[in-house]
C-alpha cells in the first residue's frame, strides 16, 4: 500500500460502493365525493440494503407482498414511488462529508 493511499481518507472510497436509503411509498388512485382524483398512500417501506432504486423497488415489493399477505403488490395498491434518500453519515463513513 503507498503512502498517499494510507493518508488519503478518500482513497478506499473510490472502490466501495455506497449503498443508499430509499423510501418506497404504495398508492391507489381514488377519488372523493366531489368527483375530484386523490392518491392515498397505503404503505410507506424504507430499504436500505440496496445498491440502485431498481433493487429498492423489487424488495420493497417483496416485502409489502409479505406485510399485505398477497402474492401480487397490485392486489392492494395501483402505482409507487421511489424516492432515494441517502443519510449524511453513510454518504461518507467516519468523515462528517455531504
Amino acid at each position: 500500500m503507498s503512502v498517499a493511499a494510507i493518508s488519503d481518507p478518500l482513497a478506499n472510497l473510490t472502490w466501495r460502493r455506497v449503498m443508499s436509503d430509499y423510501r418506497v411509498s404504495f398508492f391507489n388512485r381514488l377519488v372523493n365525493s366531489y368527483g375530484k382524483p386523490f392518491k392515498c398512500l397505503q404503505r410507506v417501506i424504507t430499504v436500505s440494503s440496496a445498491s440502485d432504486a431498481g433493487e429498492a423497488l423489487e424488495k420493497a415489493k417483496r416485502e409489502f407482498e409479505r406485510l399485505e399477505d398477497v402474492p401480487n403488490w397490485k392486489y392492494h395498491a395501483q402505482f409507487l414511488e421511489v424516492e432515494s434518500n441517502p443519510p449524511p453519515d453513510r454518504a461518507y463513513p467516519g468523515l462528517g462529508l455531504r
